[in-house]
């Protein structure tokens, strides 16, 4: 309501879904408030996260944005806010070849020096990073560990268990069950927030 960050909430939230059985978080993920907060307020959700949680399950930060400038700026500021790890979708609206992608989470990677869950959400990126890809680009880039698959589409879950091998999440809350039914490891869930 003050137009500021709550973090006595957050964290009171953090704990709660810690308490019934959350196994990890994403702060300042990608369809939420993360684009509407300036690097001090990223800073301080991150932090208020990380703090909360004390080690008891992985923190990860979204770092998805534009440009690599942005992305790399907002993976060294995960980093030190002490995540466990940081998820970022391609390039926000601009399609690229393979060597592209694989330069920029490249870049994303040496900045974080965490592993990275890569995302795949068509609707939010203007991308859509078909399992193909995903797996040419995870081949080259090691510290990318899973992919959030967010399409919609329980057959990427599927076409992903069969061309690598990441940890897959699904990344919607209407077709977790589908998800996991055809291979998924984990969901990262929006409405549990």
């Amino acid at each position: 309501a003050r137009g500021a960050v709550d973090v006595d909430g957050l964290q009171a939230n953090a704990a709660h879904a810690l308490e019934h059985g959350a196994r990890g978080f994403v702060a300042t993920g990608t369809m939420g408030e993360a684009g509407a907060l300036s690097d001090p307020e990223r800073r301080t959700v991150i932090e208020a996260v990380v703090a909360q949680v004390a080690g008891a399950v992985p923190v990860l930060a979204g770092v998805s944005a534009g440009s690599t400038g942005a992305a790399v700026a907002y993976a060294e500021l995960a980093r030190e806010a002490g995540v466990s790890g940081v998820m970022c979708l391609p390039p926000l609206n601009y399609r690229g070849r393979v060597d592209e992608y694989v330069a920029f989470f490249a870049a994303v990677a040496a900045a974080a020096q965490v592993p990275i869950m890569a995302y795949n959400n068509p609707e939010a990126s203007g991308i859509d990073f078909t399992p193909e890809l995903i797996a040419a680009v995870a081949a080259e880039v090691p510290e990318i560990v899973s992919i959030k698959e967010c399409s919609g589409d329980a057959r990427r879950i599927a076409a992903l268990v069969n061309a690598t091998d990441l940890e897959i999440l699904v990344g919607g809350d209407d077709w977790a069950l589908e998800g996991f039914a055809t291979g998924a490891v984990g969901w990262v869930s929006g409405v549990a927030n």
